[in-house]
């Protein structure tokens, strides 16, 4: 697992357009952002993957309906391979209005 922080979505494009060409096996890459319409955006604007069921676990989609903000992202974080302590780490990032993208 890979992390890294960039500022904006331009920055988002080019770090997932680098990961893309710089690995052949097209490893799965996912945007984080704290506001999930930004997340969708991005998601859907680049190379990146939306989060499924299959990704997280149906029962951590479930309940992200029930869960704060805070409490989502950190499952979905968790779920693609960060450790708690990693996890609030990225959070505090989001939370700064950064993009977090995650390749697996």
């Amino acid at each position: 697992m890979e992390y890294f922080t960039v500022e904006n979505s331009k920055e988002a494009k080019q770090t997932i357009e680098n990961i893309h060409s710089a690995d052949s096996s097209k490893d799965t890459v996912f945007v984080f952002a704290y506001d999930p319409e930004r997340s969708d955006n991005v998601t859907e604007h680049t190379a990146a993957k939306s989060m499924t069921a299959i990704d997280q676990g149906v029962l951590d989609q479930i309940a992200n309906v029930i869960r704060t903000r805070d409490d989502e992202l950190m499952a979905k974080l968790m779920s693609v391979g960060a450790d708690q302590e990693l996890a609030l780490t990225l959070l505090e990032e989001l939370k700064k209005g950064k993009l977090v993208i995650c390749k697996r």
